[in-house]
């Protein structure tokens, strides 16, 4: 079935091809480099089927009044590496069922000094195959992006730190996060824009006629104002454009604006990707929060699957914690039940990381046609005094009563393997698990495949006892 769900959206996606440009979309940026020199980066993602990518792009820079005052060539470098992303020159995005290249190009300049800048690429034509915007093949794509070079304060654009994604299913809820991020720390809106022509301007025009992607009422295309996060369920399958314009803002003035100009794929059906117990993340003013404590070691576990059990479940994290020079890692784990999985991230945070403003991480899975992400929130807060954790401590198993998966909240003063049992009134042994640990504290997950009834936890490390619980499991 899924065989015959891609080809028939590859002939459908594609089909106008060679009427058309191979272009998808794309985003520039602009990297402050010390006094007025800036790095451009200009990223365009395409379909494989399309025209071969031009070796060379143009950028032109224009200043605060609209006038043209630098035009620059940018030739393609077949053997970089894009800077954000990491993939090499003309790359495909992974994890797609066909192919989505990324091609970039850069370009280091001198600006004249302070004012507000804007950097402007068009080329001809759009996809016609897009059905939100009339006559799309006799539209251009324009892109911008606009800085301001502040004397007192270096000031780079934000940047997407999330590859864009392309494919989801037609009739199901879905969530996507381009996760914008400024280097100098500013203020940032995000919003819907609009897909912009060529109209010889900076800034180009608006396309007459677009609308946006057609939805099911219940859950119309929108984005999150606090996370960024796009939630939609389409209701017609093809290819839909789509602009997401990030604002930058510093002491309440608007100094800085990037746009991702891209396609989104309708196919007529398939499966997400999803977690089973993201409610389990307490959350604060509606938002999912993990509030971690400095120089102690932390774990996030979540468990993810898809309902096709014929699909396999991949994990990535992305957002600023992963750029710092003490980043978290994440990692993936298979459990016992078809293609789930339990997805890791950890931290062992720093003084450094200590601030008042959580930090905003994406977590997004894939099962090799289609992506579903959440965002979550990471407070870190300061160290917790040695008195409340020099001894190992076992918090209350809940839920309590359990049907699905129990969670055991332990507090360890030392790194070291962890056994788990589990056993019946009768005394009967019916779970039994050990995994490493280190120092601090961890949320343990327990699938509770067990019948009704009454049951004792026992958590022991290196031979010595942590505590036991009991609990019931009614199903």
């Amino acid at each position: 079935m899924k065989k015959t769900l891609l080809f028939f959206g590859f002939i459908y996606c594609f089909v106008f091809t060679g009427h058309s440009t191979h272009l998808m979309g794309g985003e520039i940026v602009a990297q402050h480099d010390g006094g007025n020199d800036y790095t451009i980066l200009l990223t365009l993602y395409r379909d494989t089927l399309g025209i071969p990518m031009s070796p060379t792009q143009d950028f032109t820079v224009y200043d605060a009044s609209g006038s043209p005052i630098i035009t620059i060539v940018s030739a393609l470098d077949p053997t970089a590496f894009h800077p954000v992303f990491g993939m090499p020159q003309g790359g495909l995005l992974p994890f797609y069922p066909y192919g989505v290249e990324v091609y970039f190009f850069m370009s280091t300049i001198t600006l004249p000094g302070p004012g507000e800048y804007t950097i402007s690429w068009n080329q001809c034509c759009r996809n016609a195959a897009i059905q939100n915007l009339p006559n799309a093949s006799s539209n251009e794509m324009q892109l911008y992006t606009t800085v301001t070079i502040d004397a007192a304060q270096p000031n780079s654009t934000p940047y997407f730190m999330v590859k864009p994604v392309v494919f989801l299913p037609i009739n199901t809820p879905w969530q996507y996060n381009p996760l914008p991020f400024d280097p100098d720390g500013d203020s940032l809106s995000w919003s819907f824009g609009l897909p912009n022509d060529y109209d010889g301007s900076m800034y180009g025009l608006p396309i007459a006629g677009y609308y946006d992607p057609l939805s099911d009422p219940s859950n119309v295309l929108s984005i999150d104002p606090i996370t960024g996060t796009i939630s939609w369920t389409a209701s017609v399958i093809g290819n839909w454009v789509y602009t997401v314009l990030c604002e930058e803002y510093r002491n309440g003035v608007k100094i800085g604006e990037i746009r991702r100009d891209m396609q989104f794929i309708v196919l007529p059906s398939g499966s997400l990707p999803g977690y089973s117990n993201i409610g389990t993340i307490p959350s604060v003013n509606g938002y999912p929060q993990w509030s971690i404590n400095s120089g102690q070691s932390s774990e996030l576990r979540l468990m993810a699957s898809d309902p096709d059990t014929n699909e396999t479940v991949t994990f990535e994290a992305y957002g600023e914690p992963f750029i710092l020079s003490n980043p978290p890692s994440f990692y993936q784990e298979p459990t016992i039940h078809n293609n789930e999985i339990e997805t890791v991230i950890v931290w062992t945070p720093t003084l450094a990381e200590v601030r008042t403003d959580p930090y905003l991480v994406v977590m997004r899975l894939m099962d090799g046609t289609y992506m579903f992400d959440e965002a979550i929130f990471i407070q870190v807060n300061g160290p917790v005094a040695v008195e409340e954790h020099d001894s190992n401590n076992l918090g209350s198993v809940y839920p309590n009563p359990s049907n699905n998966i129990i969670h055991v909240p332990v507090n360890l003063n030392s790194s070291g393997d962890v056994t788990v049992k589990i056993y019946d009134l009768y005394g009967k042994l019916v779970f039994d698990k050990e995994d490493y640990f280190s120092k601090g504290n961890h949320m343990i997950l327990i699938p509770a495949e067990l019948s009704n009834g009454q049951y004792i936890l026992s958590i022991d490390q290196l031979n010595k006892r942590i505590g036991t619980q009991n609990f019931t499991v009614v199903k």
